[in-house]
């Protein structure tokens, strides 16, 4: 599990490293230092994990190796190393430096005295690799950062903040990711880091721009060691960025952008939200990064806390953002998270469409959460947000996302607030302090009773709304079956296949799970690519409280069973007529060997096709033809092939298949409803009401 603490294996190699290169800091210039420190990292991880590295390249880093344990000198070896590793077509920096100039300066060994001792010190136990050069890569840059002469030109970002901003974005792979003022390539690293333990980075694309000249070359060598090959950071200004936003392509934006920075000429540019203040680029930054957006991206910035307050043209463009719904959400983080300025700073959260992102009807609202309490504060050390940290605060943010109305507020961290709240405080103030109510000391029982019954107050609320949404839904069936003809019923077998009468479209896919042989009880593992059974299948989806899994290579064997966004999983075992529609979160799954899966024809909407299954009629027909047992009931698939479907047309499938699923809104919401009653029940009587002896 990922820490942020001082130990481990990765700190142990970063601290003897640092202990070997600290002497040499103090009489000599170290702007290169840290460019020559990940250069050694990603030779020795490329020379480590490449497949065929080159005779001549392992020859020359093995005999730097030698010579820097022996103590003389290896940057000739080095450099040459260098050479040969970026001529390799598999060489995962594409740098536009010359490589000679690394590892040579005008002294050679007397500019780089400290390069024979590091190198020596990452061959000792443990070894960098066995740590994980990800992990060594980030603490050194930190480490360099708190306690070298040098700076990097722009503010270094913490990883827990870095890691912070990826977690509450969540890009998966095949995302497009920018960082507009990337700095050393944190949020980058970050997102990368994140998309790996989702799956692969490959997939991903990731575009960077540094404020300073002389961290391209590092942001680059930093995205290496995260395993992205050949990154592509290019040196850029503020000016030109505004002046050329590029169209919006990316999926997420992540940056920590220069503060309050004065950038001239912004006034005549064409700007979404109106043209920023001339003495303050933030709002500029903000801009760029909506603008940078795909339809359905989002961003995440890290801004000073005053841009949420700032007055006149500023509070304009608050508005203005309000009004286009692009703001999701304002987090006060906790201050001293930098090493280097204790201005206190605010996290903003956006999207360039907030419809895509919350339910529909809920996109009047902002969450505000109020962290400045949050993280761990050691001696002489900049603030820490932990992973619990940043799990609360980006989980409370994925679940308002979910619902905005039924995520309750909590006091002292987290409230929702509806735009017209916001906009009758003069400025449209976005400081999260300003909503969220203070937190009382530990609730008694009666306090958080309190706390359900509003919960559940809000839960009427939404269930009032999801019920006129179903009325609505009703009348436009009712409508369209007084306008209906009777329908025919074809035989399933038909539909798929594309020879029903009257229907010549597309034929879909009709197929029974893998056999046990393809897989065993052995091939289950605890983490991999979810297998759905029959009793993962509910009435409006899939439950993975008991799913189980296979490995990732176990289930690229089995491509031909793989779920894809449309589909639907029937039960062929059990209580037959359980159905589910596959949707982009189950997209990869495998369908396990106790179920069918169709791929519907053109004309048979999937989700109609559920709820049909789900229908009394249907249900009758599939148990008077199955086999087996009371308790244990089978269909097979030639059998299910003559299943009869009821087949309106296309728009009329479409028309009962929303009535269903506003249906089963209506159903959850009523068990949310009932299951918290039942606990204010338990707790009333609990001490909530009861007097206390």
């Amino acid at each position: 599990m990922e820490t942020t603490d001082v130990s481990g294996p990765a700190a142990d190699v970063v601290d003897r490293l640092w202990r070997t290169y600290a002497p040499f800091q103090r009489g000599r210039s170290t702007d290169r230092d840290l460019t020559t420190m990940l250069t050694v990292l990603v030779l020795a991880r490329f020379i480590d994990s490449a497949d065929d590295p080159g005779q001549e390249l392992v020859k020359r880093w093995s005999r730097a190796v030698a010579e820097a344990q022996t103590g003389y000198p290896p940057l000739r070896d080095l450099k040459d190393a260098l050479f040969l590793a970026s001529r390799h077509d598999r060489f995962p920096v594409l740098a536009p430096w010359n490589p000679e100039n690394v590892f040579a300066g005008k002294g050679e060994a007397e500019d780089l005295p400290w390069v024979a001792a590091f190198l020596a010190a990452l061959h000792q136990p443990p070894a960098a690799a066995e740590a994980g050069l990800e992990e060594v890569a980030d603490l050194l840059l930190e480490r360099y950062v708190a306690e070298s002469a040098a700076l990097t030109g722009e503010y270094h970002t913490p990883r827990t903040l870095t890691r912070l901003l990826a977690e509450s974005l969540s890009p998966q792979p095949g995302d497009r990711v920018l960082d507009p003022a990337c700095g050393t390539g944190g949020f980058l690293a970050a997102a990368a880091r994140h998309i790996a333990q989702q799956g692969h980075v490959d997939g991903a694309s990731f575009e960077g721009y540094a404020m300073d000249h002389r961290n391209p070359h590092v942001a680059m060598l930093n995205l290496a060691l995260h395993g992205i090959d050949r990154p592509l950071v290019r040196a850029s200004d503020p000016g030109s960025l505004f002046r050329s936003p590029g169209n919006g392509m990316a999926e997420f934006v992540l940056c920590n952008p220069p503060f309050n920075q004065r950038v001239q000429g912004l006034e005549h540019l064409d700007w979404p939200f109106g043209p920023p203040p001339e003495s303050n680029a933030n709002f500029a930054w903000i801009q760029l990064a909506w603008m940078r957006l795909s339809e359905k991206g989002k961003a995440a910035l890290i801004m000073p806390s005053g841009a949420a307050s700032a007055r006149g043209r500023s509070a304009e463009i608050r508005k203005a953002i309000l009004a286009e719904g692009a703001l999701l959400a304002v987090v006060a983080l906790p201050a001293g998270l930098f090493s280097h300025t204790t201005v206190p700073v605010h996290l903003w959260l956006l999207a360039r469409d907030k419809s895509l992102h919350v339910p529909v009807g809920e996109t009047q609202s902002v969450l505000f959460i109020d962290a400045s309490r949050l993280g761990t504060q050691a001696p002489r050390r900049a603030c820490e947000l932990g992973p619990a940290d940043r799990d609360r605060i980006s989980g409370r943010f994925h679940a308002w996302l979910r619902s905005p109305r039924a995520t309750p507020d909590e006091p002292g961290f987290s409230c929702s607030v509806s735009y017209d709240e916001i906009l009758e405080n003069d400025g449209c103030l976005l400081d999260p302090r300003l909503y969220v109510a203070p937190a009382h000391e530990q609730p008694t029982a009666a306090l958080d009773t309190r706390r359900l019954l509003d919960g559940l107050a809000k839960l009427a609320e939404s269930t009032a709304g999801a019920t006129a949404r179903l009325s609505k839904s009703f009348d436009r069936s009712e409508r369209v079956a007084r306008g209906e003809t009777e329908a025919p019923r074809v035989p399933l077998r038909h539909l798929v296949e594309g020879t029903a009468e009257g229907l010549r479209e597309a034929p879909g896919l009709l197929l029974a799970g893998p056999s046990g042989s393809l897989i065993r009880a052995d091939h289950y593992v605890d983490v991999g690519v979810p297998v759905v059974m029959p009793k993962d299948l509910t009435g409006s989806g899939f439950s993975t409280s008991n799913i189980r899994c296979i490995s990732e290579r176990q289930a690229l064997g089995l491509e031909r069973f793989h779920l894809r966004p449309g589909d639907v999983v029937l039960a062929r075992r059990g209580e037959l007529g359980r159905a589910a529609v596959v949707r982009e979160e189950q997209h990869g799954w495998v369908c396990g060997t106790g179920c069918f899966l169709l791929r519907p024809p053109a004309g048979l909407d999937a989700d109609y096709f559920a709820a049909y299954l789900r229908g009394s009629e249907a249900r009758t027909w599939l148990e008077t033809h199955s086999t087996g047992s009371m308790k244990m009931k089978t269909i097979s698939l030639d059998v299910l092939g003559d299943l009869p479907v009821v087949l309106p047309d296309l728009a009329t499938q479409q028309v009962i298949a929303d009535t269903m699923k506003r249906l089963d809104e209506n159903e959850r919401l009523l068990r949310e409803q009932l299951a918290l009653t039942q606990r204010i029940r338990h707790d009333a009587l609990d001490g909530g009401i009861i007097p206390a002896p």
